[in-house]
């Protein structure tokens, strides 16, 4: 019989870049003048250029925003989003589940309580990027 081995943890920049899965926390801020110290040094540079590159190139292509064109998914109980949050250093971007959404009184939903493995938050949809929505029957 096989076997199949559920990943709860999302692919991210990093999983790329060791090619290998496992938390690892971020080892700090480099600058160019960095690079020619360590090949380390250098790699973990070349880490923070791919970091800011996916931030600013790839996504925002997940959350694309067409103003007054078209209408687009409301978030639902059970999506499974992102928490934004630019402050963070790289791989530590937050997982969660939306658990209620709270709509306007247009009906579009402004914002949603979400639950991560720790703690549960109330945050705009801006700062939410969502990741797999739920299944629609």
């Amino acid at each position: 019989m096989c076997q199949m081995i559920l990943m709860t943890e999302a692919l991210t920049p990093n999983h790329l870049l060791l090619l290998r899965p496992g938390p690892t926390s971020p080892p700090g801020v480099f600058v160019e003048r960095d690079i020619y110290r360590r090949r380390w040094r250098q790699v973990q540079y070349l880490a923070d250029v791919f970091w800011r590159r996916w931030l600013r190139e790839y996504l925002p292509t997940l959350q694309q925003r067409q103003k007054w064109l078209k209408t687009d998914r409301n978030l639902q109980v059970d999506d499974v989003v992102v928490i934004v949050d630019y402050a963070s250093p790289r791989n530590s971007w937050t997982l969660a589940r939306v658990t209620e959404v709270f709509p306007g009184q247009d009906g579009l939903v402004r914002s949603a309580r979400v639950k991560t493995a720790t703690s549960t938050f109330i945050r705009p949809i801006d700062k939410l990027c969502l990741i797999e929505p739920t299944a629609e029957l």
